[in-house]
């Protein structure tokens, strides 16, 4: 059940002193606490408390904001189609929308240098989970899709990087709205006519976010649409296989259960002849790896040393 929000000024938690330990420590970054104009790089003057999350921002939010509404709608999604529930109510994210894009991108400039451009994050390590992202136009999707990793990771622990991002991509849209498929559904039938074809075992050997590329993303999202949408036993494999472990499933060979590729190939299909017009997207400058065209390279991996760190704390 979801708390209403609480709203009051708060100093920085815990996390806040820990980034400035993990920044010092791995990216040798000194006096990155604080911006040029002398504030802090991370919002610490309200908080807001709703359900599993405590949302952190330098301004005020009114009763009932969106931010609120379309993390309380998460929560709802996560519970209709995945039976979710909160690993425990005093395991909470926190999450620190910053004022603007440009306090954002000082941000990671100072802490987070080797990370490609993006809207938002999710960093993790022990039990503590936090999203960092700034108040834009997308903040509500950037939300949901950085959330949802950081409830999966709380009750799953590490799933496979395309069940984690093809999840999490689903559920970045409000699925109560109609049309809520198109922005990955379009740029899929595209791709499906330059010839492309899933392929699933290919996509289960990806183990680093650096190998993905926006059609990855696109294809894990397809999957996990089948899976939950599915009209045979689909929903039933994704379902055991994330109750069986709490350390997170392995390779669901789906497969072998009868998921082939020719089976989502008609998913799609499907899917396109039943689906209602695009809504107008919503442009943005910033960029997470996802976005960027079909053509796109992947991003390039910074040091594998640095990398291989980054991985176990940071989900996008």
């Amino acid at each position: 059940m979801t708390d209403g929000p609480n709203q009051q000024p708060t100093r920085p938690r815990r996390w806040l002193s820990a980034l400035g330990t993990i920044a010092l420590l791995v990216f040798s970054v000194s006096c990155a606490t604080l911006s040029n104009s002398g504030k802090p790089l991370v919002p610490t003057r309200y908080q807001l408390r709703t359900g599993p999350f405590v949302i952190f921002s330098n301004f005020q939010m009114t009763d009932n904001p969106p931010a609120v509404r379309c993390l309380q709608a998460l929560e709802r999604d996560l519970k209709n189609h995945l039976a979710f529930r909160p690993s425990s109510e005093d395991d909470l994210v926190e999450i620190y929308v910053l004022d603007d894009r440009n306090a954002f991108v000082h941000f990671l400039r100072y802490h987070f240098p080797e990370l490609p451009p993006r809207r938002a994050f999710f960093l993790a390590q022990g039990k503590d989970r936090v999203v960092y992202t700034y108040s834009s136009p997308r903040l509500e999707e950037d939300l949901r899709h950085e959330a949802t990793h950081a409830l999966l990771r709380g009750s799953y622990g590490d799933l496979p990087l395309w069940l984690d991002e093809g999840l999490a991509e689903y559920f970045e849209s409000d699925l109560a709205l109609p049309g809520a498929e198109h922005d990955h559904l379009d740029p899929l039938v595209a791709d499906l006519k330059t010839g492309w074809t899933p392929n699933l075992p290919r996509l289960e050997n990806l183990t680093d976010i650096s190998q993905m590329t926006p059609r990855d993303y696109r294809e894990a999202w397809a999957w996990v649409h089948l899976l939950l949408n599915g009209s045979g036993q689909e929903k039933t494999i994704l379902l055991t296989s994330l109750s069986e472990t709490g350390r997170g499933p392995g390779p669901l060979r789906l497969e072998e259960k009868g998921a082939s590729t020719e089976h989502l190939l008609t998913h799609i299909k499907e899917l396109q002849s039943h689906s209602a017009a695009a809504a107008p997207a919503v442009v943005d400058s910033g960029i997470r790896l996802q976005d960027m065209p079909a053509d796109a390279p992947a991003a390039n991996p910074p040091q594998r040393g640095l990398w291989k760190r980054l991985r176990t704390w940071i989900g996008f």
